[in-house]
């Protein structure tokens, strides 16, 4: 029955390709190896769709993430050393809804995630550690709208001369699910609490600066091993995480140049999955080449966590992109290192 509703709302969607301004889609692969005797080959499929009305300023937006791997993660890392590693899933939806859009910003209802919006940099996005794309301090604190899961949410943001601000209002936790309780179009604030994100951004010379602070209403206990408690276990307690992040272009030749960049992160609760985060990195980018450095530091709940990724990514043209990284984590379970090699194919 779930997939029968799938197929009709892409039929729904394919009799409305003729009018769409903007349909495309990533496709990645990435073979893990633990460089002992496991292995993992993970493959996810983001299919986006943008169809302009109105007078051009309204439009519906639409994307649905599909993953499927050939086993369970290789190591035993707390952050997640692949950003695309989910579960199994046939379809699940990232963005649904309507964006308005005007001369200094934009407001989106509908289904969407935190990694739409949020955290993600120039230098950051080359990255494949999971850190990159949302702060541990939030992502593990929270079982809210981040990645694979998405939720009803009220965005917007307002740009004047170099200055960006952004919010977005959630049900507090994510679904990716498609049955009746378990559906990203769910809003249970007494169930499930009220997630709210804001972010001031500054770009200029080079340079982007972000601090920004996300707030639930609810606390999600942490067992002896890591794990979140569910919606059913949570308290009453509003606790708060923010960040600042700076990014630093300091050399450029030509097509040339390279960047550094730093980030900080606690969270106002000791007693959520992670309370404290840092990052120090940097990035050398030409023509077809991008080449990265970073170092992480993880405050859990049950331990601390360090890691180092170097990664290189290879642009062979416009639509394929190869990218080998290579990380070391150590934490109190021992010391791991993963070799990944990423192909990422756009259209």
């Amino acid at each position: 029955m779930n997939r029968i509703f799938f197929i009709l709302l892409l039929g729904c969607i394919n009799a409305s390709l003729a009018q769409a301004q903007n349909i495309s889609g990533v496709y990645t692969t990435e073979w893990q190896w633990n460089m002992k005797k496991n292995t993992n080959w993970v493959n996810q499929l983001r299919l986006d769709m943008s169809i302009p009305f109105g007078n051009g300023k309204d439009s519906f937006e639409a994307a649905t993430l599909h993953v499927a791997k050939t086993d369970d993660t290789i190591i035993d890392d707390w952050q997640g050393f692949s950003n695309i590693e989910a579960d199994n899933m046939f379809a699940a939806i990232a963005v649904l809804g309507f964006m308005h859009e005007w001369k200094s910003g934009h407001v989106f209802l509908g289904v969407r995630n935190v990694n739409e919006d949020f955290f993600t940099s120039d230098v950051t996005s080359l990255f494949l550690n999971g850190s990159e794309g949302i702060f541990p301090t939030i992502a593990a604190s929270y079982p809210i709208a981040n990645y694979p899961f998405s939720g009803l949410t009220v965005y917007f943001d307002v740009t004047k001369g170099a200055w960006t601000f952004r919010n977005s209002l959630y049900n507090g936790v994510g679904y990716n699910g498609w049955k009746c309780r378990d559906n990203p179009f769910l809003v249970r604030p007494k169930k499930d609490g009220i997630f709210n994100i804001s972010q001031l951004e500054y770009s200029h010379g080079g340079g982007r600066y972000f601090a920004g602070a996300a707030v639930h209403n609810r606390q999600f206990p942490i067992d002896d091993e890591g794990e979140m408690a569910s919606a059913e276990d949570s308290r009453r307690h509003t606790t708060c995480a923010w960040w600042i992040y700076c990014e630093q272009t300091v050399w450029t030749a030509a097509d040339r140049s390279v960047a550094c960049m730093a980030q900080y992160s606690e969270n106002t609760s000791h007693d959520n999955g992670c309370y404290r985060y840092a990052e120090v990195g940097c990035a050398y980018t030409d023509s077809s080449n991008e080449c990265e450095l970073s170092a992480q530091y993880a405050r859990f709940n049950q331990g601390t966590e360090r890691s180092v990724e170097l990664t290189w990514r290879r642009q062979i043209n416009k639509t394929i992109a190869l990218q080998p990284s290579f990380q070391y984590v150590n934490n109190d379970n021992g010391d791991f290192a993963v070799l990944c090699a990423r192909m990422s194919v756009s259209f």
